[in-house]
């Protein structure tokens, strides 16, 4: 093999170490809290990321210290189809129903889509999460996250993951989490 050859072979080696030396990894801690109930439930949120979106905004909320709702076969089972935001009788009984059963006053509600970023970069992720009272069914607060012309740079995923961050840090730095307690 030429000189050359052995340089770019190396290299390639090198580069593709470090590829596989950036995969992440993260745990939360979590206080023993069995005697405090739980603040709020994440329902799956509709759309192509919706599952796992919840699941990442359940780590980041509890790793602000925010008692989520272990996810159950009755979370996942909660049919998105309802649409919680008007607060018709039956709507706010439903909903009521499931705060109950979950032990919460609140559950979060979203959506999550992606769109083609400019030119070749991958996919943005749209996400909106809404917080809403079980008792009331009144939406207590919104957020959003998403630019189609921001560069995702990386992954999809990792503007899924960026877009998790976000939400939840403007949930908490909004004061919106202190309706919770």
């Amino acid at each position: 093999m030429h000189k050359n050859g052995f340089i770019l072979l190396f290299f390639f080696l090198g580069l593709m170490q470090f590829l596989v030396s950036c995969a992440s990894t993260s745990s939360v801690v979590i206080d023993d809290t069995s005697d405090l109930d739980p603040d709020v439930a994440i329902l799956s949120l509709d759309g192509p990321f919706g599952t796992q979106a919840a699941e990442l905004i359940s780590l980041e909320l509890a790793s602000k210290g925010v008692i989520v709702a272990e996810r159950t076969e009755l979370l996942n089972s909660i049919s998105l189809d309802t649409d919680f935001s008007s607060a018709s009788p039956e709507k706010i009984k439903m909903l009521s129903e499931y705060g109950n059963e979950l032990g919460v006053d609140y559950v979060f509600v979203g959506t999550t889509s992606a769109d083609q970023g400019p030119l070749y970069s991958y996919a943005h992720v749209f996400m909106t999460l809404r917080l809403i009272d079980v008792n009331t069914g009144k939406t207590r607060w919104v957020g959003t996250y998403g630019n189609s012309l921001w560069s995702s740079a990386i992954s999809t995923q990792g503007d899924l993951k960026r877009g998790v961050r976000h939400i939840t840090k403007e949930f908490i730095s909004s004061g919106a989490s202190k309706l919770l307690k």
